[in-house]
C-alpha cells in the first residue's frame, strides 16, 4: 500500500489564499477554456475547475526556477516539454465536444525544484517552500476529485507526461508491470490480485467487458486511440518486447487512482514528441483522445460523457 502523505485538502476554502475563483465559462472554448484559474498560495500551482468527470494534471512542464528553493540533487529533473500545451489542447477539444471542461491542475515550478510525481521526501528534499507547492498540487487534485464525486459515482484521472523512447507510441500506465501485460486474458479476467494492484481497480470491477478488455482490448483506451491513428501501449496492436522501456505509472496515479482508494480511476499518459510537438499535432492528438473517451465512458462506465449541469 502506498503511504499517503499529509495534504492541504481544504486548500480552496476561505482563508486559503487562493485567488481567481470565477466560474469557468463553457463557450466558445477557444476564448474561455483557460479564463480565471485558481492560483495556489505559493503562486506555483494553477487549477482550472471543470464540469466533466475528468481530472487532468501536468506535474513536469514547469519552467519557474525560484532562487529560494534549492535544486534537487537526486532523481530525474528533465522537463516534459509541450505537456502543458497538450493538456490545454485536450481541455479545449473536450470542451468543444461535450459542452464542459475537465478539471486541470498544472505545476508551474521546474522539476529541478520539486517533482510532484514522487513521494514527498524525494520530491522536495525537505525544503519548506517545495513541500508547500507539492501539497498544494496534490490538494488541488483532491479538490477536483471531490468536486466530481459530489455529483458522479465515478470519474477518470489522467496524469499527462512526455517521453523520448524509441517507439513513438503513447504509453498508458495503470501501475501494471511489464510481466502483468504478458498475462493471458483469462488470468487478467480472473486473478483479482492483478486488478487490485492497478490504478483502474474500480473500473475493472464496473466494466461489463472484463479486465483484459479494459487494459488492452479493442475498447481499452489504447485500443480506441489506435483506431484513431495514434499508436498506444497497451492495446491489441502494440506489445511490449523484452527489455523495451515503458512507463507504467508513478506516484500521482497511485495516490489519485483507485488502487488505494475507491475514487477516480487513474492512468499515466506518456506522449511521444511527434504527437505533441506542434499546435497541429497537439490538436490532432487531443481530438483523438476526446473521441476515444466518448466511447470509453459509454463502454466501461456505462454512461455518456457529459458536463455536469449542477457544476456550471
Amino acid at each position: 500500500m502506498l503511504k499517503r502523505m499529509p495534504r492541504l485538502l481544504l486548500i480552496l476554502l476561505a482563508g486559503s489564499g487562493l485567488v481567481g475563483c470565477a466560474p469557468v465559462p463553457l463557450s466558445p472554448p477557444t476564448e474561455t477554456v483557460f479564463a480565471a484559474p485558481r492560483v495556489s498560495a505559493s503562486g506555483y500551482i494553477k487549477y482550472w475547475p471543470g464540469t466533466l468527470p475528468i481530472v487532468i494534471s501536468v506535474p513536469h512542464d514547469g519552467a519557474l526556477m525560484p532562487m529560494e528553493i534549492p535544486d534537487r540533487t537526486e532523481g530525474v529533473t528533465v522537463r516534459d516539454s509541450h505537456a502543458r500545451a497538450l493538456a490545454e489542447a485536450l481541455r479545449a477539444a473536450l470542451t468543444k465536444k461535450f459542452g464542459g471542461a475537465p478539471h486541470l491542475i498544472v505545476c508551474e515550478i521546474s522539476r529541478k525544484k520539486v517533482d510532484c510525481n514522487r513521494e514527498l521526501a524525494g520530491a522536495t528534499q525537505g525544503h519548506p517552500l517545495a513541500i508547500q507547492a507539492w501539497q498544494e498540487y496534490h490538494g488541488l487534485i483532491d479538490t477536483a476529485e471531490q468536486s466530481i464525486l459530489a455529483r458522479n459515482p465515478h470519474g477518470l484521472y489522467l496524469d499527462l507526461h512526455s517521453h523520448g523512447h524509441p517507439h513513438k507510441r503513447i504509453e498508458i500506465g495503470y501501475l501494471l508491470k511489464p510481466d502483468d501485460l504478458k498475462l493471458t486474458d483469462q488470468v487478467l479476467n480472473t486473478d483479482e490480485t492483478v486488478r487490485a494492484r492497478s490504478s483502474i481497480k474500480e473500473l475493472g470491477r464496473l466494466t461489463p467487458g472484463g479486465f483484459a478488455e479494459l487494459v488492452r482490448g479493442k475498447t481499452s483506451l489504447g485500443g480506441l486511440l489506435e483506431e484513431r491513428g495514434l499508436a498506444a501501449l497497451p492495446s491489441p496492436k502494440q506489445k511490449l518486447a523484452a527489455g523495451e522501456p515503458y512507463f507504467n505509472g508513478a506516484y500521482d496515479v497511485a495516490a489519485h487512482g483507485s488502487r488505494d482508494k475507491a475514487q477516480l480511476d487513474g492512468a499515466q499518459l506518456e506522449i511521444p514528441l511527434p504527437m505533441r510537438d506542434t499546435p497541429e499535432h497537439r490538436a490532432a492528438t487531443a481530438q483523438a483522445f476526446a473521441d476515444a473517451l466518448e466511447v470509453y465512458f459509454e463502454r466501461h462506465y456505462r454512461r455518456k460523457l457529459a458536463a455536469d449541469q449542477a457544476g456550471r
